[in-house]
């Protein structure tokens, strides 16, 4: 089986493989953008990455960087690190999320000693060797109908994903209390107190000006510190 979808997004192409082979298909730094569904027994590869894509990634590093600086201004050491292109490997399958942020600094010291240094290359980083994994992913072009797929990242020990899309905006997962695991809604984030799902949806709504987005990072940003004190 094969199938692909494309509507002015990155094609996602699904195809029916053994887990052995996807494995020996995708453990290497030049990999695709990937991940593998063990109960479907599909793989799925991002094509290629759209502008919109590109434009919202660059939106969501530009706030964790706005974050750091505020920190600083602050008075306080900035202790998150944030990594572009990381896979992250689990007995679910291989994931590749589009930012991952480590908040705990014991993490983000244990990562940046597998070379997760800026700046950020390809690196893999598997729970079945006990590395640390991120506190926080953010996925674009995900869809809010498919957070079951985000189930994995929380037996991984991430604390919180951010996903976005054109259509539903921005929406804040946390792990969930159901029997299935599923992840549920949240109104704002715990890894980092002051930022609420309406704030960053304002930032990363499509036809917002570039002057408007800048102050808003920023205003986030301080929202955030705010919040520490």
């Amino acid at each position: 089986m094969t199938k692909v979808s494309y509507r002015g997004h990155p094609a996602r192409i699904e195809v029916s493989m053994p887990r052995f082979l996807f494995d020996r298909l995708t453990e290497h730094d030049k990999a695709p953008r990937c991940r593998y569904e063990t109960a479907r027994g599909v793989a799925e590869f991002v094509a290629a990455r759209g502008l919109a894509h590109d434009s919202q990634s660059l939106l969501t590093t530009r706030l964790f960087i706005h974050m750091e600086s505020a920190l600083a201004d602050a008075g306080r050491m900035p202790t998150q690190h944030l990594a572009l292109s990381t896979r992250l490997l689990s007995p679910d399958g291989v994931f590749e999320p589009d930012t991952s942020v480590f908040v705990d600094p014991v993490r983000a010291s244990r990562a940046g000693e597998l070379g997760l240094k800026p700046p950020a290359g390809d690196i893999y980083l598997d729970t079945r060797k006990g590395h640390p994994m991120p506190d926080l992913v953010v996925e674009f072009h995900r869809s809010a109908n498919s957070h079951r797929r985000l189930v994995p990242y929380f037996r991984m020990g991430v604390r919180e994903v951010w996903t976005w899309n054109a259509r539903d905006g921005v929406v804040i997962w946390i792990a969930g209390d159901s029997a299935q695991g599923e992840p549920v809604h949240a109104a704002r984030s715990r890894v980092f107190p002051g930022l609420e799902r309406e704030g960053l949806d304002r930032l990363l709504a499509v036809g917002l000006g570039s002057r408007e987005r800048f102050r808003l990072s920023r205003e986030l940003a301080g929202l955030m510190v705010a919040e520490l004190d």
